[in-house]
C-alpha cells in the first residue's frame, strides 16, 4: 500500500549497522531470530505483537521489519499496510514470514506492501540470504537518488527523491513498484521481459516468481488510475510503457 520515501530514507539505508525489527507472537522463535540476526553482523528490535511492532516502528524506523503474517491483536496484513501508511515507515522494507505457502496468501502479502515473504520452516541461511537481498536493493535505490527525472507521456518518476506522478499528481507507490513503474519509462516503448523486470526491481540473486511480477504490475495500474493502460502486457513476453499519444500516432501512420 502507499509508500512514499520520508526524507531520512537515503541517510537511513546507507547508514553502517542495518537495523531489522522482527514481529512474531512465538517467543522462542523471535529469540532465535534475533539471536542469528545479531551474529550476522545486524542490529535487532523485536516485538511480541502487531501493536507493539508499529509503536517500535515508528519511534525507532528500522532498515528492514521481518513480520508474523498471523498474530493477535494486529494481524501481520495490518500491520504492514499500517507501516506502509505512515509516513516515517512506509519506505521500509518488509518480508513476510509465513507458515501459509498457498499463493493466495503470499498474493494478499505483496499486496499489503510486502517487499518478499519466507514460509514456515525456513532455513536462517535462507532468511539472512533475503535479507541481504532486501537491504541491498535499498541502499541501491539510495545510492541511486542522483538520476534524472524520467517520463513517458504524463507520467513521470524522479529518481532523486523516489516519488512518482501523473501529471502533477503525487502517486503512492510501494519501493518494489516504484522500481518496476522506473525501469519501463526508462524503456521508452521497449518490451522489458519478466526477467528483465525482476533484475531491475529485485537486483541479481533474488529468487522469485514470474507470477509476482504480474501482481505488482497490476497494482501500479490501479495506481496510475486513468492512465494505468499505458502500460502494455506483451503476451508470453514481458511489458512495455507507451504513452498514449505515441500510439495515438503510430496508429495514425499506419
Amino acid at each position: 500500500m502507499p509508500r512514499l520515501y520520508h526524507k531520512s530514507f537515503v541517510e537511513k539505508t546507507l547508514r553502517e549497522t542495518p537495523l531489522i525489527l522482527v514481529v512474531d507472537d512465538e517467543p522462542h522463535l523471535v529469540e532465535l531470530l534475533a539471536y542469528n540476526i545479531r551474529a550476522a553482523g545486524y542490529e535487532v528490535e523485536t516485538a511480541l505483537d502487531g501493536k507493539k511492532a508499529l509503536e517500535r516502528a515508528a519511534k525507532n524506523p528500522p532498515d528492514l521489519v521481518l513480520l508474523d503474517l498471523m498474530m493477535p491483536l494486529v494481524p501481520g496484513m495490518v500491520v504492514a499496510q499500517r507501516l506502509r501508511e505512515n509516513d516515517v515507515t512506509k519506505h521500509v522494507p518488509i518480508i513476510m514470514l509465513t507458515a501459509r505457502g498457498e499463493n493466495a496468501d503470499q498474493v494478499r502479502g505483496l499486496r499489503a506492501g510486502a517487499d518478499d515473504y519466507v514460509t514456515k520452516p525456513f532455513s536462517i541461511e535462507l532468511l539472512l540470504a533475503r535479507i541481504e537481498a532486501v537491504l541491498r536493493r535499498s541502499t541501491r535505490a539510495a545510492e541511486q537518488a542522483n538520476e534524472a527525472e524520467i517520463s513517458v507521456g504524463s507520467v513521470r518518476v524522479d529518481t532523486r527523491t523516489f516519488q512518482a506522478y501523473v501529471g502533477s499528481t503525487l502517486l503512492t507507490l510501494t519501493a518494489t513498484e516504484f522500481r518496476l513503474l522506473a525501469a519501463l519509462l526508462k524503456g521508452q516503448g521497449r518490451v522489458l521481459s519478466r526477467k528483465e523486470l525482476i533484475a531491475a526491481a529485485m537486483g541479481p540473486g533474488v529468487t522469485i516468481t514470474e507470477r509476482t511480477i504480474d501482481v505488482h504490475m497490476t497494482a501500479i495500474r490501479r495506481k496510475l488510475a486513468d492512465e494505468g493502460a499505458m502500460i502494455r502486457t506483451v503476451r508470453g513476453v514481458g511489458y512495455r510503457a507507451v504513452a498514449h499519444e505515441d500510439e495515438t500516432q503510430t496508429e495514425a501512420a499506419h
